[in-house]
């Protein structure tokens, strides 16, 4: 009797699974996994792609009227200044602002003591070049850009007064002006950005101004009456400390 094998096909296992089977099978849950990782990665840093702006500003200048007082006195400021980027941590800027200032007349040779006479307009404008150090570099970190900034230039007096005290040609090296005097300055701030093109920032700055004293505050006769009065002389020249806290809009292009 022959056997037919055939009829024993339906208890043959099903095929074996390919080779390529278990590298896909790899493959599929490795890389969703690897790729989810990567996701959660947040970085704290954002790329700023642009670097040339143009801002107005505003501020109060707290400023240093000197040694016995005869300097401009603090004032609100506004003014424009343009930056542009040169590497990724620094740009240049200039600047200029206006201050409508006021100023005491202050008279040296009081027999009581130096004393405040009369107040005037002393208004000045300053021009500037200097530099912004980015501390994160071209990047905002969680949304804010810390730098320091730093440079020179000049305060203009305009608008000044002539005080009816020292109108008397003989007293002229009593009088006081600003005409023009260098500055050094150095600051701190932080920028945010509402959208890419717009940027605010907040700073404060501290500018040196060299102030010079009236010809007349530093002749032997006044230095000896300010002394026997106990009044302190003033330096010819000085370089004061005039400390401004001011708010930047930058439209960035």
């Amino acid at each position: 009797m022959s056997i037919n094998y055939q009829s024993t096909s339906t208890f043959r296992a099903g095929p074996r699974p390919s080779r390529c089977f278990w590298p896909l099978l790899l493959v599929a849950v490795v890389f969703p996994a690897g790729s989810a990782g990567q996701e959660s990665i947040d970085s704290p840093y954002r790329w700023r792609e642009k670097g040339f702006r143009i801002g107005l500003f505003g501020g109060y200048h707290a400023a240093n009227r000197g040694t016995l007082d005869f300097g401009q006195g603090p004032a609100p400021i506004g003014g424009a200044r343009l930056r542009l980027r040169a590497s990724s941590p620094l740009s240049f800027e200039v600047g200029a602002g206006y201050a409508p200032a006021e100023r005491w007349v202050v008279d040296p040779g009081l027999e009581t003591g130096p004393a405040v006479v009369d107040t005037l307009a002393a208004g000045w404008l300053r021009t500037e070049i200097g530099a912004q150090l980015a501390l994160a570099g071209s990047r905002t970190w969680n949304g804010i850009q810390p730098y320091a900034t730093f440079g020179a230039g000049f305060v203009f007096g305009v608008n000044e007064g002539a005080s009816e005290v020292f109108s008397d040609p003989v007293l002229e090296p009593f009088r006081y002006d600003i005409s023009t005097a260098p500055l050094l300055h150095l600051g701190l701030g932080f920028e945010i950005f509402p959208s890419e093109k717009i940027g605010i920032g907040f700073e404060v700055r501290d500018y040196l101004i060299r102030l010079s004293a009236p010809d007349a505050f530093v002749l032997p006769a006044i230095l000896d009456l300010l002394e026997s009065n106990g009044a302190p002389s003033p330096p010819a020249k000085a370089w004061q400390h005039n400390f401004e806290f001011g708010m930047s809009i930058w439209y960035y292009f």
